[in-house]
């Protein structure tokens, strides 16, 4: 599952990476004449602001050393480019040696209409007004002044640009992580692994509702599962969640009219969440469900168990990864799924070999082939009662008239 990418504060070769990934890249081969002619009179060129690039200290210092530098001229639609020429230096020579600390050299932006250089820093600070220092040497000078020369850039005229922001748009710090929450436009009746991204590219906020499960004492209980789309304000500096989930147990005791929440995880329990209904217990006082967790930005997802006690108003959350280290050795994993009871009111866990390793940080399955284990009850579910023949069918101790409360 995944998230739309966002403009992120990166050094060092993850500079690299934004540039790539954001910018479009113009070789100094690209810079030809042609570029000249499209700029009017009081602006410098595209190969000016170059030859002013060449001129700064720490290019020059480096080519000094022996090193390769080069540089690409950049464009990105949240920038300033009306303005602005923008130019990322980097170091040949380290990349070639591997050396990522060293390969970016820096960012720097030439003002078209004044021929100044500033320095400037990847960041969503840009977007708040920081546009960086003056680059100031003499030979830079003596080239700026030829350059306003040139192309009859007076004072009048530096005066008005000098304070042109790097950034298209400042935003102010307070409203940088806003964003809008997206209504619901679609219902299911599903509510394992809901998400905001039914297709990649197009998030919305969805909402699965379970069917009612009744049990033998008279409780009723449905799971609802929203998943909640965010809109922010501004892409350039919000750093925020896409899609937040909040999955609720609804439970109705036998006199009650109304269900009430009697459960609920939010998105800090992981990026993603869902729960979702499995059967009541052969007393029909405790309420099975399997609870799921992913990351939007990553493959992977876990599931595992909460049991709820509808006499003590509380569940019982299971560490089964450890339960199943216990049984089967460290650092191995599976893919798990909760079936149901047994007649003695143990839960039962289906565990199955992982399907995909490199997902799962390397780790090696618990099982070589689908093992069913009964999670001891009595003792909170943290121990393993027994593991049951492959063959086990888990009864049905609930019953649902397929029927999901109305929205």
């Amino acid at each position: 599952m995944a998230r739309f990418v966002r403009f992120l504060i990166l050094g060092g070769l993850c500079s690299l990476l934004i540039n790539l990934a954001f910018m479009e890249e113009l070789a100094a081969s690209s810079l030809t004449d042609a570029n000249r002619d499209e700029n009017p009179p009081s602006t410098i060129t595209s190969s000016e602001a170059a030859d002013l690039i060449n001129l700064l200290p720490v290019t020059k210092e480096l080519r000094a050393k022996g090193m390769v530098v080069k540089w690409d001229a950049q464009t990105n639609p949240t920038m300033n480019n009306k303005d602005y020429y923008f130019f990322w230096i980097y170091n040949v020579t380290a990349q070639q040696k591997s050396d990522i600390g060293s390969i970016s050299v820096g960012n720097y932006a030439i003002n078209k209409h004044t021929a100044d250089v500033r320095a400037w820093q990847v960041s969503s600070d840009v977007f708040h007004g920081d546009d960086g220092n003056f680059v100031v040497t003499n030979e830079l000078e003596r080239l700026q002044e030829d350059l306003r020369k040139k192309h009859d850039i007076n004072l009048a005229l530096i005066q008005q640009h000098r304070s042109d922001h790097l950034a298209e748009r400042i935003i102010r710090r307070e409203s940088a992580q806003a964003a809008d929450r997206l209504p619901v436009t679609e219902w299911l009746s599903k509510t394992g692994a809901i998400s905001c991204w039914k297709k990649r590219d197009d998030p919305s906020s969805r909402l699965g509702r379970s069917a009612v499960a009744y049990s033998t004492a008279g409780y009723r209980a449905y799971v609802e599962v929203r998943a909640t789309a965010l809109k922010p304000k501004y892409q350039e500096t919000y750093a925020g969640p896409l899609c937040e989930n909040v999955s609720r147990l609804f439970v109705a005791g036998p006199r009650d009219a109304e269900f009430k929440v009697a459960y609920s995880q939010a998105t800090d329990f992981s990026d993603g969440n869902s729960l979702k209904l499995v059967d009541w217990s052969p007393d029909g006082l405790h309420l099975l469900m399997e609870r799921a967790a992913w990351g939007y930005e990553s493959e992977g997802s876990y599931t595992d168990v909460v049991l709820f006690n509808l006499s003590s108003s509380s569940s019982t959350t299971p560490n089964l990864s450890k339960i199943l280290e216990s049984r089967f050795g460290k650092d191995c994993g599976s893919e798990n799924s909760v079936l149901g009871f047994t007649p003695e009111g143990n839960v039962v866990v289906s565990v199955m070999p992982l399907e995909d390793e490199y997902y799962n940080e390397g780790a090696t399955s618990c099982v070589k082939k689908k093992t069913l284990l009964a999670l001891d009850a009595k003792h909170a579910l943290q121990d393993i009662a027994q593991v049951l023949p492959v063959d086990f069918k888990a009864p049905r101790y609930g019953s649902s008239n397929g029927e999901a409360p109305k929205k």
